[in-house]
């Protein structure tokens, strides 16, 4: 057996009486510490030391510099973590204290809190190897009940790692139907302390607990009816812990919290994982799969089922699986193919009411090109530990692959050194964080060591772009973000902008980031005569229950990009126009946010909207789900959790296979146009790429509102991904020779020279370069508005057309931006044949200056016509239809 761990010394202090023994017995009695796994042949070492058990844990008290500090020590002494007093919400905490520890294995603490009507107790438990602590505190009657929302039990970790948090979380369904969901039970908060080259592996488990520190963990209590509020603190070291940290250390979350175990989560729990980190294969074949069950000893049957991205089942199997005596959990092996080189899978597995999912992609791999001929970027947090940031559990190098795979070429955050950025091809940004009024207080940090430190960085990384302060115009309305953008202009963007070109970067500058689409802020930037220091502006096109390319309201996508464009346009100086945030958000079940399905055909369509719109790169918001300050955190009901291309355990949405496709599309691509329809509901974007003409086409027969059907409440029940509506689809004539793909690249079968075309985007590939099709479109139109061409005569506008709706329709036209702001306007056309002119003004078309395209094409007007209805009597909101149409003139 190894030896023991060398003792700490102990100050004279009083052990807790234990077994009826007064004086210096601890509880338990002092057990040496054993191994609880041990190898003698090296090769076969795990990659984390073993861990060893520390025996019964011991409380001491005692430490008169220290007013009721408990100490937990193992069982020969070695001192783990000193418990002190708590810390209310602000500067209010406990200050000296009465100890009892009249009653074996159990110290009592009253703490003193000044003001009258506030307490704090605390009595701590030992048994074994766990130790529970319970809090109670009251508050007088005036009290506000935040002073315990954000409470702090200070504690010590003595000679301790790095801690990592991660919660127990448990598969969830409503009853009302719906995507499942994980949420969360407790928090786990893990701490090594090294013994020799082994280890003692601890947790403290906290219900609610946001974050912690060395010296102090987030514990929130909970208000009883008798109005006493009341919190409890576990720490563990028993030996369910250890095998709890190695299922940590592989990724496996969710088993590990059924490992340590609590009321709230099923038992059994199971789970299903593959060996690969984020579950991405570059072909098809066959792949091991882990099914671990987590709870008692005993056999449990697990049914093991296996979905493509269209419901077909892959695989469907059963199997046992044996819990024995000695552990928390057990794993079985199950052999699956994934029969497809391009597809999407999904993995569940259950067992009576407990089940569990994960995700599995296939796409091959790609070369992409250099930074220059992509705008594909990522923002959000890292792995790395940077800043505040805590290190995530995925290895840096795996990351990083996966940047490659999916064809990132730019990053919102430093994330690389220059040497890494140049031996990448993956270019990065800085956004240094500040607030209004950061630098009035003469003690803390100057602007000039703020903007020393910004500009370090940037040159140890070589970024390409600086965006200068992140959404200041949402820190106000009206006239409070032109205050804003007046101490943003003269007090960091000026000076800023001085010290950059003293250093002679190269980088680009831009404007700090707008929340939505705000002209106000950047007005301000422009009268200050700090608007031509800019090289661009960044822009947050944030979008509702919308498809990417609407553009009838405030929180869409289309419309916000072209806004920006419009106002960059229009007032020359800066040119580049940079989205350093777009996503698609999938909170489960809520109507504002995105199905799966729909988000993966959200995240294609607005790269290539990007592009056509001549964004300069976009960041994607973000890899995974979480946040940088809870990374494995999960919160069904809040969207800030839900905007990664990858689920929180790091496996694919149908997003990422989209995404890695649109980056594909867009490899050197160049943007000629929107397509110009023969019908109504049919929209397209044309690129030409490496001799190959590109066309990416969708319907909107389906209307441009997602989650039309929902009633007045946040509840929205979203379709699995491979249930699909049954909706129209137009069928779509294709050069021969051409080759089709789906949103995920897969292929898309082409009968009779044709294509099926729904609201899902279908690119189609002409080797051949031929411009004059679709000739032939069939399919029901959503408005009835055929046969539009238009006919141009200075800035005078003919459109023929037939109105087949049965009245008068009104069309909107949008030529040339006029004064920064997209223009529309309105002609109304008889019902049937129709032959009518509208002068455009400034607003018609000057070679490259339409909506949506780039410099050097032709220039497109677009004319629509639109309805709305609800699709059922209960609905909250109408569905619109389009008649939409791009010409040239």
């Amino acid at each position: 057996m190894p030896p023991s761990p060398h003792a700490r010394s102990i100050h004279r202090r009083v052990f807790l009486a234990g077994a009826g023994l007064t004086g210096t017995a601890a509880v338990g009695g002092l057990a040496a510490l054993h191994f609880l796994s041990d190898s003698s042949d090296d090769s076969d070492a795990p990659d984390t030391p073993a861990a060893v058990d520390p025996g019964d844990l011991q409380l001491i008290t005692g430490d008169a510099s220290h007013p009721g500090r408990v100490t937990v020590t193992t069982a020969d002494g070695r001192e783990l973590v000193h418990f002190d007093g708590y810390r209310f919400s602000g500067n209010l905490g406990t200050r000296g204290a009465t100890v009892d520890t009249s009653s074996p294995g159990t110290v009592h603490v009253d703490f003193e809190v000044p003001g009258d009507g506030y307490t704090a107790a605390v009595t701590w438990r030992a048994v074994g190897g766990t130790v529970t602590d319970d809090w109670e505190f009251t508050l007088p009657g005036d009290a506000d009940e935040d002073a315990l929302s954000g409470g702090r039990m200070i504690r010590t970790l003595i000679d301790a790692d790095p801690t990592v948090q991660v919660p127990a979380t448990r598969w969830a369904r409503d009853p009302r139907g719906g995507v499942p969901y994980l949420e969360r039970v407790t928090e786990h908060i893990f701490t090594d302390w090294a013994v020799d080259d082994a280890r003692i592996c601890g947790v403290f488990t906290v219900a609610g607990c946001r974050d912690s520190i060395p010296t102090s963990i987030h514990v929130p209590p909970t208000r009883g009816d008798d109005g006493i509020w009341r919190a409890t603190v576990v720490f563990r070291t028993d030996p369910a812990v250890a095998e709890a940290r190695e299922l940590v250390h592989d990724g496996r979350l969710l088993l590990a919290g059924g490992v340590l175990g609590h009321p709230e989560l099923p038992e059994p729990l199971i789970d299903v994982h593959l060996p690969d980190t984020y579950n991405v294969f570059e072909e098809s074949g066959t792949r091991t799969v882990t099914v671990g069950v987590a709870g008692a000893p005993g056999e449990t049957a697990v049914d093991l089922l296996v979905r493509d991205y269209d419901g077909a089942e892959v695989h469907h199997s059963s199997v046992t699986v044996s819990v024995p005596d000695s552990v928390r959990h057990q794993d079985a092996q199950v052999e699956i193919t994934l029969p497809d080189d391009r597809n999407w899978y999904c993995l569940d597995v259950t067992s009576g009411s407990s089940f569990a999912r994960t995700t599995a992609a296939v796409w091959p791999r790609y070369d992409f090109g250099p930074a220059e001929q992509s705008i594909i970027g990522l923002g959000g947090f890292s792995t790395l530990d940077q800043g505040s940031q805590e290190p995530g559990l995925e290895p840096v190098a795996e990351e990083r692959a996966l940047w490659e795979r999916l064809g990132v070429r730019h990053l919102r955050n430093p994330w690389l050194s220059a040497e890494e950025s140049e031996a990448t091809g993956i270019r990065t940004g800085l956004l240094p964080s500040g607030t209004p009024g950061q630098f009035d207080d003469p003690d803390a940090q100057s602007f000039d060591d703020w903007t020393e430190d910004a500009l370090t960085r940037g040159e140890d990384s070589g970024v390409e772009i600086y965006e200068l302060l992140n959404e200041w115009n949402a820190r106000g309305s009206g006239d409070e973000i032109s205050a804003l953008a007046t101490e943003y202009s003269d007090r960091w963007l000026v000076p800023f902008h001085a010290a950059k070109e003293r250093t002679g970067s190269d980088a680009a500058l831009l404007a700090a980031s707008m929340a939505g689409w705000d002209s106000t802020f950047l007005d301000t930037l422009r009268d200050r005569g700090s608007w031509e220091l800019l090289d661009g502006i960044a822009e947050h096109a944030g979008r509702g229950n919308y498809t990417a390319d609407y553009d009838g309201a405030t929180w869409n996508f289309l419309g916000q990009t072209r806004q920006a464009r419009a106002y960059l346009d229009e007032h020359p100086g800066p040119d580049q126009l940079w989205l350093t945030e777009a996503y698609a958000c999938t909170r489960p079940n809520t109507w504002w946010n995105d199905p799966p399905r729909v988000a993966a055909d959200a995240v294609l369509l607005s790269l290539l909207l990007a592009k056509a719109c001549n964004v300069k790169g976009v960041h994607w918001y973000q890899l995974t789900d979480g946040l940088w300050h809870d990374k494995y955190g999960v919160d069904p009901s809040d969207p800030e959790y839900h905007y990664g291309l990858f689920h929180v355990d790091r496996s694919p949405k149908p997003s990422a296979a989209a995404f890695a496709h649109a980056s594909e599309v867009l490899d050197g691509a160049s943007f000629l146009g929107w397509l110009e329809s023969v019908h109504p509901d049919l929209h397209g974007l044309r690129f030409t790429t490496g001799g190959r003409e590109v066309r990416v086409l969708w319907s909107r027969q389906n209307g441009y509102i997602t989650n039309a059907t929902r009633v007045g409440t946040d509840f929205h029940p979203f379709p699995e991904p491979w249930e699909t509506s049954g909706e129209p689809t137009l069928r779509v004539s294709v050069p021969d020779g051409a080759t089709c793909s789906d949103v995920l690249g897969r292929p898309v079968a082409v009968t009779d020279g044709a294509v099926e075309v729904g609201g899902s985007p279908v690119t189609v590939v002409d080797d051949a370069g031929d411009g004059d099709w679709p000739t032939v479109v069939d399919g029901e139109a959503s408005v009835a508005l055929t046969g539009v061409s238009v006919r141009r005569d200075g800035t005078s506008l003919t459109v023929d057309g037939d109105n087949a709706t049965g009245g008068t329709l009104t069309l909107r036209i949008t030529g040339r931006q006029v004064g920064g702001e997209v223009t529309e306007t309105e002609l109304k056309v008889p019902a049937g044949g129709f032959s009518e002119s509208v002068d455009l003004g400034e607003a018609m078309p000057e070679d490259s200056s339409a909506v949506g395209v780039n410099p050097g094409q032709p220039a497109q007007v677009r004319i629509l016509a639109e309805r709305r209805e609800k699709l059922t009597p209960e609905a909250a909101q109408p569905q619109v239809w389009r008649a939409e149409y791009y010409r040239s003139v």
